[in-house]
């Protein structure tokens, strides 16, 4: 127990230690948040509906595109060390007792968190503090070693990591890159950085040593790249990019001029990733191969991060900060002469493989007492189901234009066929077709 703590207690302590002034980015903006409780984990299931959870068993909700968050009803006042949804309704969350017996605690809502369940997990000599589920049944949660259950939680079964030195220590992160193919992430200070593989389904992991530093998280890009950072906490090494480029057989290590370390990371477009360091981002804009330092608005310490699409991109941390991203490449028109038609535009190419751009002309309206239009664009296979809400913000006229990336984590394993687009501000709608040609 003692050994859990200390690590929770430390995951903080490192990120006050590595505070360092670097050039203001202003590609970020601080939002409103009904909270000021740090929040470490952060998840969005499309445009509009994401959670954020923490400290003190915070969890709260928007439904609207991160324009407000409304505090939710977690059941318990303890550390929420990992939250995740697969929709709208169906999440769960890991926490420990911090009171005697110091058990781990699964949460667990099916109406998007109007009510969580707490239940004691299983085992109560295991400390889990990392939850994933592919559906509403299937899923793993790891921390003392990785368990899978069928069932929605109700019941878990540990699964089979090989025997090495390095499979027993704690189990920080899960990234899959589809339901075959799989990683966790984690490890212990001074000893070993571990990365677990899985190519059937989760029923079997290999561990890998991959630095002296644990790893927070890992960025799978498709499925043989995959890439991950590990800092020093103690700064006296640099901060280590570690990829794969063979679906995680093997690791290569590159110590990195800088210093602090990488809580969380996630790519905003195939070039572009970021990584949620504490006191400052980590960023870079040549695929990973090189990484600056920029730092957050209001010197703010941020532990997540996610972008929904290249539009929008949220970061969460300390003192309930909620980072909003600004999107800097789309074009915007200022003056409203000219803008009185409201136009979605054929996407080019098309058909695409794997991304094509969709432009489209928000209107200037005498007769709208609002400067801005509430403006939503989404991606529809044939059968009417959502695969991706690409825009969900208020938007002033002008003109714009969007890229949609079938690879991204949102909508990968997209097959090859027809699928719908469509544009929405405030009462007018448009629609139009598209083909996605593998």
């Amino acid at each position: 127990m003692i050994f859990f703590f200390s690590r929770i207690t430390l995951f903080f302590l490192i990120v006050y230690s590595i505070n360092r002034i670097y050039p203001q980015t202003s590609e970020w903006e601080r939002i409103s948040s009904p909270v000021n409780t740090s929040l470490t984990n952060l998840i969005f299931v499309n445009g509009s509906s994401g959670w954020a959870a923490g400290e003190l068993g915070t969890i709260i909700k928007t439904s609207d595109g991160g324009r407000s968050w409304q505090v939710q009803n977690s059941t318990v006042p303890y550390f929420i060390t990992d939250i995740y949804f697969v929709d709208e309704n169906h999440g769960w969350a890991v926490t420990v007792k911090e009171v005697f017996p110091f058990n781990t605690l699964v949460l667990k809502t099916t109406n998007g968190g109007e009510e969580w369940i707490a239940e004691d997990f299983q085992d109560s000599s295991a400390f889990m503090r990392t939850i994933f589920f592919f559906d509403s049944l299937h899923g793993f949660i790891g921390g003392s070693y990785i368990a899978e259950t069928t069932d929605g939680g109700s019941t878990w079964n540990q699964a089979s990591i090989d025997s090495s030195l390095l499979s027993g220590y704690p189990i920080y992160k899960f990234n899959f890159y589809n339901e075959q193919l799989g990683f966790a992430c984690g490890g212990a200070i001074d000893i070993a950085g571990v990365i677990w593989r899985t190519t059937d389904s989760g029923k079997n992991w290999a561990a890998t040593g991959v630095s002296a530093d644990q790893v927070f998280d890992l960025f799978v890009i498709d499925s043989l790249n995959a890439i991950t950072l590990s800092g020093d906490p103690e700064g006296f090494f640099g901060i280590a990019k570690i990829r794969t480029e063979d679906g995680g057989l093997n690791w290569d290590y590159e110590e990195l001029p800088m210093f602090g370390l990488s809580f969380a990371l996630d790519y905003r477009t195939p070039n572009e990733g970021w990584s949620a360091s504490g006191f400052k981002f980590l960023f870079t804009s040549d695929k990973g191969e090189t990484w600056i330092d920029k730092t957050i608005p209001d010197s703010s310490i941020i532990y997540d991060l996610q972008f929904v699409s290249a539009q929008k991109g949220f970061a969460v941390g300390g003192n309930g900060v909620i980072l909003k991203y600004i999107p800097q490449t789309v074009s915007v028109t200022e003056e409203p002469n000219g803008l009185n038609s409201f136009n979605l535009h054929q996407n080019y190419p098309n058909p695409f493989n794997p991304s094509t751009k969709i432009k489209f002309t928000i209107p200037y309206l005498e007769t709208s007492h609002h400067a801005s239009l509430h403006t939503v664009l989404k991606v529809y296979d044939v059968l009417g189901n959502e695969v991706t809400t690409l825009i969900y913000e208020e938007l002033p006229a002008g003109e714009y234009e969007v890229e949609f990336n079938s690879n991204s984590v949102f909508v990968r394993d997209l097959t090859s066929g027809l699928y719908f687009y469509q544009l929405q501000a405030g009462d007018l709608v448009q629609t139009k077709k598209m083909i996605l040609l593998k």
